[in-house]
């Protein structure tokens, strides 16, 4: 049952129950949508969780869409062993340190099964976009039913740094069972062909690393640590100085050095401040390709940093795609980069970058190797499902392909599967200092920022009446004097001998009116009754 993870990009978490207990597998963060009023981030419902049969949880890879929210899930309970690998565990120390928190954990090789009362999980190594990313194939006791679970991955046959999919394990271990079934991720389920592989990027990134400009500014998705890897290794043969900025990069390359996945020295990189105001060839790394608020490229582009400024001279790579959700906050990136006269290089200029996620040929080559009885598209959004449904139905009419959403429950049966409905529990919206903010107080805090807000002080044992705005145009300011004579006079009037309760709900409703009657629409109004 997914927690998290279907029907949207993010907030990872599947909930398998067997008889005797349960296992979650991943526990992610969803970046925050319109609607949420910028809030942090939102999390998983941790209600489907039974602190009395669920033990363990199983981590595919690193990213924040996977392990984001586990500091808030240890948090509950802290008795869960969290099993991953050591690149991944890097990862998780570093985000939990921020929480004092200590857990238990044990490491798996890909390969090696993780035995439970009445299944056993196997994680079988894939192709993604950061470093020990891992499938898992799940077996009953009894071989059954078999299952595969894929979340992200696509099938690199070319790459330099692993090896491909491990489609000869999936075979060995899904075999033996009576019926099977494939969880498999949809993201890049619209594009027709196959995913690039990483090391096909080389000959434009190369080029443009060795391009005549002094300074070479780069943006990625920081968890790329392969990629990374190539860049600064690029970076080296051009005689260019490699510089550093912002902390997701220093905490990824930290990780990979620490685990083996980086050449990188402590001498080889650099951080702004020790280079500000000095000449030559560098290649400045910046996070943020998503034009996050506190980012180094937004900071950067915005002519904000203190040690860079953009100037004519410069280039800027976007060695990344745009997230859905982000395009207006990188448009505004590219603008402000092209006022400074700053020349930019996107991914539609050139092959600089690859997806971490299966296209269509990806799936066939999958396919062919194996063919499972019922096959659940996941991890993607409610068209993708579709589309990956409509997909398998099509090219493969002896699969019985199936939609389900979070908390939509997959029952494996005697030889056949059952769709069980849940009630659906919204994310949590986590705010501040990782604290939960209600959905009732993100409606009031929009409504504060778009109608702005008037504050009525009434003091009854001294007859004085002050009025204080926020948010509203600055003209209103010369509306106060006539909002109290207004309320001046319905107090006189009608409302000093009435009930305080009365007398604050008239005053609100009236302010509101009044301001509404100039504006167009009614602020936020509190009412204080003072004695």
């Amino acid at each position: 049952m997914p927690i998290g993870g279907v029907e949207e990009i993010g907030s990872n978490m599947t909930l398998i129950k067997t008889p005797t207990e349960d296992i979650l597998i991943d526990c992610g963060i969803l970046f925050p949508y319109e609607e949420c009023f910028d809030i942090n981030y939102l999390i998983p419902d941790f209600s489907a969780v039974d602190p009395t049969r669920t033990k363990s949880i199983v981590i595919t890879h690193g990213h924040e869409d996977h392990i984001g929210a586990l500091g808030h899930l240890l948090q509950e309970f802290p008795h869960l062993v969290v099993h991953t690998t050591p690149f991944t565990l890097k990862l998780i120390e570093k985000k939990l340190s921020e929480w004092d928190m200590k857990f238990q954990y044990s490491i798996f090789t890909t390969g090696e099964d993780l035995d439970f009362d009445s299944i056993t999980v196997t994680p079988v190594h894939v192709n993604h976009s950061i470093p020990e990313t891992h499938g898992m194939i799940i077996r009953t006791k009894d071989l059954k039913w078999g299952a595969l679970y894929i979340s992200d991955f696509k099938v690199d046959l070319y790459s330099s740094f692993e090896a491909p999919i491990n489609f000869k394990l999936i075979q060995e271990k899904l075999n033996p069972c009576e019926k099977t079934i494939f969880f498999l991720d949809s993201t890049n389920i619209t594009n027709d062909g196959k995913t690039v592989s990483e090391d096909e990027l080389n000959h434009d990134l190369q080029g443009i690393i060795e391009g005549p400009e002094d300074r070479l500014f780069l943006t990625l998705f920081a968890s790329n640590v392969h990629r990374l890897e190539t860049i600064c290794k690029m970076a080296k043969s051009a005689k260019r100085r490699i510089v550093v900025m912002g902390r997701s990069l220093k905490n990824y390359l930290e990780a990979a050095s620490l685990s083996g996945h980086s050449s990188l020295g402590v001498d080889d990189v650099l951080l702004p401040e020790n280079v500000k105001g000095e000449s030559g060839r560098f290649l400045i790394l910046l996070s943020g390709c998503q034009g996050d608020f506190l980012s180094a490229l937004r900071r950067f582009s915005y002519g904000e940093d203190s040690n860079f400024k953009p100037t004519p001279a410069d280039k800027v790579v976007f060695s990344s795609k745009v997230i859905p959700g982000n395009e207006k906050k990188v448009a505004r990136i590219y603008n402000k980069l092209t006022e400074h006269g700053t020349h930019i290089v996107t991914a539609y200029d050139s092959l600089i970058h690859a997806s971490g996620h299966p296209g269509k040929e990806d799936l066939h080559l999958l396919l062919k190797s194996f063919s499972p009885d019922y096959y659940v598209p996941i991890h993607g959004e409610s068209y993708m499902l579709l589309k990956h449904h409509d997909f398998i139905k099509e090219h493969y009419p002896k699969i019985t392909p199936a939609i389900i959403y979070n908390y939509q429950e997959i029952v494996l049966g005697d030889s056949e599967i059952k769709i069980e409905k849940h009630e659906h529990k919204d994310p949590r919206l986590i705010h501040g200092k990782r604290l939960e903010i209600e959905r009732t107080q993100i409606s009031q805090r929009r409504k504060l920022a778009t109608l702005g807000a008037a504050f009525i002080t009434y003091v009854s044992g001294k007859n004085e009446l002050t009025v204080t705005t926020l948010g509203l145009p600055l003209f209103a300011d010369g509306l106060k004097e006539k909002l109290l004579k207004k309320l001046e006079h319905s107090l006189k009037k009608d409302l000093h001998s009435r009930d305080p309760e009365y007398v604050r709900e008239q005053l609100r409703i009236q302010t509101r009116q009044f301001y509404n009657n100039f504006l167009g629409y009614k602020p936020v109004t509190e009412v204080h009754l003072i004695k």
